[in-house]
């Protein structure tokens, strides 16, 4: 047996209405919030009409007052002479018979008032008793419609939907998220060399910035181009979605931010920079994501301020199949003619791709240039597909 206590109503809609009024003071509900929901209802039940059901009251009614049968109520009168006591011996001699007929009259006529009686009901009440499931799609509609009536949604029970929905994305994004178990200084250092040789391939990279201060390199990682472009005398900072990144980089001096970039770039006033960098960062977004950073990212620059972006090359094989898929955060090979056209149809000018780390003699399968000339042809074609250069830089200017 349920022992379990009933709540206080009033106690309830004392609550309800205390924390009601400490939201309203404290500004979450916007101005003009409860004459707007009393619109929004009011348009909804505009739609529900009602039943003027007065007439079959009326009817009922009268059914009611003649609904008592009798024989008594059966006239004996007759125009013809003696035919009122013909009539009267008659009715003695099959009274059995009349009263049984009467009594079925009377149960058909009582079904029949009973059965009239619970249409009236129903009219009255359709909710409760006609097609409720209809009834129920049929008012979300309404209360939908007279949610676009309205126009833009700024309420604050829209905002808390809102609030939700995007919970959800971020819990659903969280899930996905790669968590190494190891530090990005490890994978680093064991399969992107050291700090000087990363330092040494990207210097002329950094020389684009030449004059250009102040610099943000988005995706700063362990911050040699940040050096790179301390020791050329441009003024620079980065952001970094590493924690432990970020803290080794401000360990050493260097001025980098905690976040992501995208959010980061969106909060710069337009303009206020004169260069971006974006060093082995796009592959690891999303194609939208890209999409968006670039788009973001413009406006930040002032006219003539430089973009430089630098990616492997997926056209490559042998290095698309060794450093692209060696790194597990990597997401989206991005083709270098692709990411011209999506800079060119963006709006940036002056687009230009260079490739870089170019492959070695040590790196190519070895022609014989004097034998047959098909088969050195096909070796120079090969060498080509499979050992391209590993990666390549756009240069794009505001």
């Amino acid at each position: 047996m349920d022992v379990t206590p009933r709540p206080d109503t009033d106690e309830l809609v004392e609550e309800l209405r205390r924390r009601v009024a400490e939201r309203r003071e404290a500004g979450v509900y916007p101005a003009g919030l409860e004459e707007d929901l009393d619109a929004h209802f009011r348009r909804v039940a505009a739609h529900r009409r009602g039943n003027d059901l007065s007439a079959l009251r009326a009817s009922l009614d009268a059914l009611d007052a003649r609904s008592g049968f009798s024989a008594e109520r059966i006239p004996l009168d007759a125009s013809v002479p003696g035919g009122r006591q013909v009539h009267q011996l008659v009715s003695r001699a099959v009274a059995r018979q009349t009263q049984g007929i009467l009594q079925q009259v009377q149960e058909f006529a009582d079904a029949v008032r009973d059965t009239l009686a619970r249409v009236a009901d129903v009219l009255e009440d359709a909710d409760g008793h006609v097609h409720t499931d209809l009834i129920g799609q049929l008012d979300a509609l309404w209360e939908r419609l007279a949610g676009w009536e309205r126009g833009p949604v700024e309420s604050g029970a829209a905002l808390a939907d809102l609030r939700r929905r995007v919970e959800v994305l971020e819990g659903a994004e969280e899930t996905r998220r790669f968590r190494a178990p190891y530090t990005p200084e490890a994978f680093a250092s064991a399969f992107r060399g050291s700090r000087e040789e990363r330092k040494l391939r990207q210097r002329d990279l950094a020389s684009r910035f030449t004059g250009q201060s102040p610099v943000l390199d988005v995706g700063s990682g362990r911050g040699e181009f940040l050096e790179l472009l301390g020791e050329l005398g441009v003024d620079a900072r980065g952001v970094e979605l590493d924690r432990a990144l970020v803290d080794d980089c401000r360990r050493r001096g260097l001025d980098v931010d905690h976040g992501d970039g995208l959010l980061h770039l969106a909060s710069r006033p337009d303009g206020s920079l004169g260069g971006i960098a974006l060093i082995e960062v796009l592959e690891h977004l999303s194609p939208g994501q890209v999409v968006d950073l670039l788009a973001v990212a413009q406006p930040k620059l002032r006219h003539g301020g430089v973009l430089v972006i630098e990616a492997g090359n997926p056209l490559a094989l042998a290095g698309y199949v060794d450093a692209f898929h060696l790194d597990p955060s990597r997401r989206t090979p991005l083709h270098p003619a692709y990411l011209r056209f999506l800079l060119t149809e963006s709006g940036w000018h002056g687009v230009e791709i260079e490739w870089r780390s170019l492959p070695t003699d040590g790196d190519l399968l070895e022609a014989d240039e004097a034998g047959d000339g098909v088969a050195a042809a096909n070796t120079r074609r090969l060498n080509e597909l499979l050992f391209g250069p590993r990666d390549y830089a756009l240069v794009a200017l505001r």
